[in-house]
């Protein structure tokens, strides 16, 4: 096993990891049109943009999920996917933490699901989304083939589940009195 062996599976984990997750996450913005309103009334909750260009940083972010997984999934383009994804992820983890720093009690629409408000927990979220992508950046598809590839690809598609059943998961264990209630009126 040579030394940059564990940084390619770590690349192919990464890219994998997050392939799915922004898959997820446009996926469930464009599942229908009240998903995709919901989301974008999000964006203007969070009072990042002046009003009237809410819904065009919806629609920004949006475009840029959906070419994040189109790049990680061509293998000429999976570099300049994960330069998108880390760009993408520098903003919205700034956004999240901007938002849980003035205490504002924005939904959470990331993957289209029940809205729970933001919380410290999307930052580490986000922050750790961040990490993977640099961390992928050296060798993304080092490995192309083989059970190490497969094992560490399967390795994304795991993490990527528990990313975006962050919050389903957080309700599951923590006690009743701590549970993140779903925001009213996000769902539309």
């Amino acid at each position: 096993m040579e030394a940059a062996e564990p940084l390619a599976y770590a690349g192919t984990a990464g890219r994998v990891l997050l392939g799915c997750v922004f898959l997820a996450s446009a996926g469930g913005k464009l599942r229908g049109r009240a998903a995709f309103t919901a989301f974008l009334d999000s964006v203007a909750a969070l009072r990042l943009v002046p009003p009237a260009l809410a819904r065009a940083a919806g629609l920004a972010t949006l475009a840029a999920e959906c070419a994040v997984v189109v790049l990680l999934a061509w293998g000429p383009s999976v570099r300049a996917g994960l330069w998108l994804a880390l760009g993408l992820l520098a903003v919205l983890t700034f956004a999240v933490a901007r938002t849980v720093r003035r205490g504002i009690s924005a939904p959470c629409l990331c993957f289209g699901g029940t809205a729970r408000p933001f919380r410290r927990r999307h930052v580490v979220r986000n922050a750790l989304l961040l990490t993977a992508a640099a961390v992928a950046l050296p060798r993304p598809d080092a490995l192309s083939a083989g059970a190490p590839a497969l094992l560490a690809a399967a390795a994304g598609v795991v993490a990527a589940a528990v990313v975006v059943a962050l919050d389903d998961l957080v309700d599951l264990f923590a006690p009743a009195e701590e549970r993140a209630a779903p925001l009213r009126n996000a769902g539309h």
